[in-house]
């Protein structure tokens, strides 16, 4: 048994999920599985990223604090 660990993407929480969020975390959702069913041991460490430019814009754009659009897409 190994220890694998696989860091993925951060997610931006400005605005609806769609098909691009796909390219960043489902080949090290695969991988994790794979990884899983060889037995194993696997560490899956991600998060989201709710500071920073996109995140400003789309509050500035709605008049929003960046919290709120946060909470709003997270």
């Amino acid at each position: 048994m190994q220890n694998i660990v696989i860091g993925g993407a951060w997610p931006y929480a400005n605005g609806s999920l769609h098909i691009g969020h796909i390219a960043a975390l489902l080949p090290g959702d695969v991988l994790a599985r794979y990884h899983r069913a060889k037995g194993d041991r696997v560490f899956y460490i991600s998060g989201s990223d709710c500071h920073g430019t996109p995140i400003t814009i789309r509050a500035r754009q709605e008049g929003k604090s960046p919290a709120e659009i946060s909470e709003a897409y997270h």
